[in-house]
């Protein structure tokens, strides 16, 4: 039994796919597809704009990384094009590394501007909690591991 944020990504992402081409989408195995269909959640509700870009589309991460194992599986038709949508990943995960790394840098943790650290100690809030780190590389392991890929 999947759990109910990919049960989620599987809804988000059959929805995506209805606003695509035609060509596109009969790529892709009807077995995959039935799988999507099978696990999704029936009575979840998406509505995103298909003008958009997917960059600018309000996703769930999983959705995106089954998207994106839709894109090198299936949409990538040479191998010129899986290398340059690996690379692509590879960059943006570097890159969302490198932020995380800035934002949480052990050696800056106690040099933030005094008003902040004043803000926080009349809030009664918890400290927000970090990004799980390499969300789409996990995602897309698990989906792989799903179809006995690797």
């Amino acid at each position: 039994m999947l759990n109910e944020r990919y049960r989620k990504a599987m809804s988000e992402t059959l929805y995506y796919l209805k606003g695509i081409k035609d060509e596109d989408v009969n790529k892709i195995p009807k077995s995959f597809i039935a799988f999507l269909e099978e696990n999704s959640l029936k009575d979840y509700e998406c509505d995103f704009d298909y003008t958009k870009p997917l960059k600018e589309l309000k996703l769930l991460d999983e959705t995106r990384g089954i998207i994106s194992l839709i894109c090198l599986n299936y949409w990538c038709e040479t191998p010129e094009q899986k290398e340059n949508f690996k690379k692509h990943l590879r960059d943006n995960e570097a890159k969302y590394q490198e932020e995380l790394k800035k934002k949480y840098d052990i050696n800056n943790i106690f040099n933030k501007p005094e008003k902040n650290i004043a803000k926080n100690n009349n809030q009664n809030e918890l400290p927000a909690e970090t990004e799980k780190e390499n969300v789409f590389k996990k995602l897309f392991n698990k989906i792989l591991k799903l179809f006995h890929i690797k």
